[in-house]
């Protein structure tokens, strides 16, 4: 039974990601072989290697979320090994939905395709509502979201979040969200660099601009993370 658009719940859209991923997972190695996780995880891990040596358990279920539903495949990463097949241009997910779109509830189809469109950024938290209700802007374009995070998750106003946001019949909820949350001086930097980014594109950021610098603002994350656990050893 199909859950009609506009009632969908936090708890029926965490389900269907958490269904997807191991199904997704298991066509990757089917199709490309286990060179695609090991190219995605480098790939994902090269820019906070440090930080992810000694909680790997913790960034695995990001990077699962990351691999499947934004990662390019690329072999560039990969020593010896290739693919078992030529790889696509697109995500992994959007490759399964191209040819197996009829295995496929309409709420599957759904959250594929929103999760490919979910760019990652920085989010300030901006308020705590009722329940486990997120207040976020997003600091590139400025707005606003309200998401439905896990209930186990501990977050404070203020807090600064990378992550997507997927956003499905009405409701919307953390995709990939980075274990480790920034500060308020990570957030002053992101804005700077938020108004530079903006004079050199001659216009307003939007979710495409983020989109097509998913490596970029991933690095800059963990630029940022490493600064921050600097500055708390002084």
């Amino acid at each position: 039974m199909q859950t009609p658009q506009g009632n969908l719940s936090a708890n029926e859209l965490h389900s269907c990601l958490r269904a997807l991923c191991p199904l997704l997972e298991r066509y990757s190695q089917q199709r490309f072989g286990d060179a695609a996780e090991t190219a995605g995880w480098q790939d994902f891990s090269r820019w906070g290697e440090a930080a992810i040596a000694h909680e790997k358990q913790i960034y695995q279920s990001v990077f699962t979320a990351w691999w499947l539903f934004s990662w390019l495949p690329d072999d560039h990463y990969l020593k010896g090994e290739r693919f078992l097949v030529p790889t696509p241009d697109h995500a992994i997910a959007a490759d399964y939905l191209a040819m197996h779109r009829t295995k496929l509830s309409q709420l599957e189809q759904r959250v594929i395709e929103r999760a490919l469109k979910s760019p990652y950024s920085f989010y300030t938290l901006v308020s705590l509502e009722s329940g486990n209700r997120l207040r976020l802007q997003e600091i590139y374009t400025q707005k606003h979201v309200m998401v439905e995070a896990d209930a186990s998750a501990m977050y404070s106003v203020g807090d600064v979040l990378f992550t997507a946001v997927l956003s499905v019949d009405g409701m919307s909820v953390l995709l990939g969200c980075m274990p480790q949350a920034l500060d308020a001086i990570s957030q002053a930097r992101i804005e700077a660099h938020r108004q530079k980014w903006g004079l050199e594109l001659g216009k307003s950021i939007d979710q495409r601009q983020l989109y097509l610098h998913d490596t970029d603002l991933r690095r800059y994350y963990f630029v940022l993370l490493q600064q921050l656990q600097q500055s708390t050893l002084h």
